[in-house]
């Protein structure tokens, strides 16, 4: 400050800001002053829909929220999981405790082999979560309608759209 206050600048380069990326890095990734050629795709770029069935890393989590690898589907609207630089999604995490089958009206159990699932599964429709699309590692298939009907009829019961 007190060479601002006399009226000399700091030389370039020596404050603690550093540059922000140009357009063209933020929207491709890239590091500002990488060089290279145009956009590659990164990882979790493919087009996702509601109703897909993924593999995800869910870490970290705390407390009672599913952690781990494992299964979810994808609930968050098309319009949305088609728009460009949107990376999130929101997904349902799937269990394949058989404890958690029966717990009530927003868990929605899936039988092996619906969507690609190699075990029985329930779908927990009370912990909707979002996730950054990079967390998604594995296409497993895709819930047919009915599937997904019960699922956002869980879902809605979770967050008070429609009285239990």
């Amino acid at each position: 400050m007190a060479a601002a206050a006399a009226g000399q600048r700091r030389p370039r380069g020596t404050g603690r800001l550093r540059p922000l990326p140009c357009r063209q890095c933020r929207r491709s990734g890239r590091a500002p002053g990488r060089g290279g050629g145009g956009a590659s795709p990164r990882r979790g770029e493919e087009a996702v829909k509601r109703g897909d069935v993924y593999w995800a890393d869910l870490v970290p989590r705390s407390g009672s929220e599913q952690t781990g690898r494992r299964p979810v589907i994808i609930i968050s609207h098309d319009a949305f999981n088609q728009t460009p630089g949107w990376r999130s999604v929101i997904v349902v995490p799937l269990s394949t405790s058989p404890r958690q089958a029966g717990r009530g009206p927003t868990v929605v159990p899936l039988p092996k082999g619906e969507a690609g699932l190699t075990k029985d599964s329930a779908a927990l429709c009370h912990q909707i979560t979002t996730l950054d699309r990079a967390k998604l590692t594995e296409f497993v298939g895709e819930l047919p309608s009915s599937l997904m009907a019960r699922i956002e009829d869980a879902t809605m019961i979770a967050v008070g759209i429609i009285p239990r």
